[in-house]
């Protein structure tokens, strides 16, 4: 099996987990049924050529996790820990390299687009087996929030499986196979700084921006060069809407990946700012809406970005409709009242 083919497995895996249906109240999303996903060409990046990251052995410590035991682990001043439902049977060493690897890609994302998770939801959680207490429900990759704990966690599979434990774990302590976990970690940075709500219109599919998180992570863990940022690969999964919307911000405003990490350090700031639009349980402040981050996108690129949402399909009553669906556009949505994430 070539590194290609694995890494399309992973996407492939990726993709049909975190997009499952759900209601607004809890798990992940949903696409088309039918999702054709092609992976752009792979290339030999220096991230992808570094030195693998040390492996050190970290010590576990007992934590309840939803009434269930748990063993996590840490190290001292990262945003996430990895947890294993006991009695765990995970190689003490596969856990070692995972973490390894998954904190190397992690400084590299946050390098790249600018922010992590929101402190208050830290320390994310790594569910690292799809069948634990937490996971078992929806057994595929997905990230989300606890239900009885302001705390977002996330639930994949490391690197994705490889035919012995042994592959598995050389692969588990390298960047640049972290794509899957770094996908559904990208999922937590949106959490609280995003909504779907618009007045009395609400869809939930707004806020996992799946534009932005089948491609970015390629980037941030090196397997894709930024060169190649604005170019969609035809055969690349859509995002939630059937659009590219960072193919569209390109083509129409001059997006690019710089632009990427300008726009969400400043919705972070917006949130930070307490100048979010919508009260949300559980949240220190009121979350920003669609519309003010395209807002951040117009400032930023010095140009009207609602043709690119509009061109990606996104739903017009996001934008108060200022526009309508164009003919190519699937008009799927989920209205209503928004329902608070606990």
């Amino acid at each position: 099996m070539t590194r290609r083919t694995k890494i399309l497995i992973l996407l492939m895996a990726a993709l049909a987990g975190c997009n499952m249906p759900r209601d607004a109240k809890e798990g992940p999303i949903s696409l088309p049924e039918e999702v054709q996903i092609a992976t752009p060409p792979l290339v030999e990046s220096a991230a992808s050529t570094l030195t693998p990251p040390e492996v050190v052995p970290i010590q576990g410590v007992p934590v309840q996790i939803e009434g269930a035991a748990y063993t996590a682990y840490q190290l001292p001043g990262d945003p996430f820990r990895f947890v294993c439902q006991e009695p765990c049977l995970l190689d003490p060493q596969y856990i070692y390299a995972e973490y390894a690897g998954f904190r190397a890609a992690h400084a590299m994302m946050v390098a790249m687009l600018g922010i992590d998770t929101l402190v208050e939801l830290q320390p994310v959680d790594m569910h690292l087996v799809l069948e634990d207490s937490i996971c078992g429900s929806n057994p595929y990759g997905h990230a989300y929030i606890y239900a009885s704990v302001h705390q977002a966690y996330t639930c994949t599979d490391g690197p994705g499986f490889y035919p012995t434990m042994e592959e598995k774990i050389q692969k588990a302590a390298l960047a640049s196979e972290q794509y899957f976990p770094i996908h559904e970690y990208m999922h937590t940075l949106f959490f609280g700084r995003i909504s779907g709500t618009a007045g009395s219109f609400y869809d939930y599919k707004a806020e996992f921006l799946h534009d932005y998180i089948v491609p970015v992570p390629s980037f941030t863990i090196g397997i894709m060069e930024p060169a190649s940022f604005c170019t969609q690969d035809p055969g690349l999964a859509p995002g939630d809407y059937g659009g590219a919307l960072i193919s569209e911000l390109c083509q129409q405003n001059g997006f690019d990946l710089i632009d990427l990490k300008n726009s969400l350090i400043e919705l972070d700031n917006l949130y930070q700012s307490g100048g979010g639009q919508v009260i949300v349980d559980g949240y220190q402040y009121p979350v920003p809406t669609v519309a003010q981050y395209r807002d951040i996108l117009n400032s930023l690129l010095g140009s009207d970005t609602t043709g690119a949402f509009a061109t990606a399909c996104w739903p017009p009553e996001l934008f108060g409709n200022i526009y309508s669906p164009l003919p190519a556009c699937i008009v799927s949505v989920e209205s209503g009242t928004a329902t608070p994430v606990k």
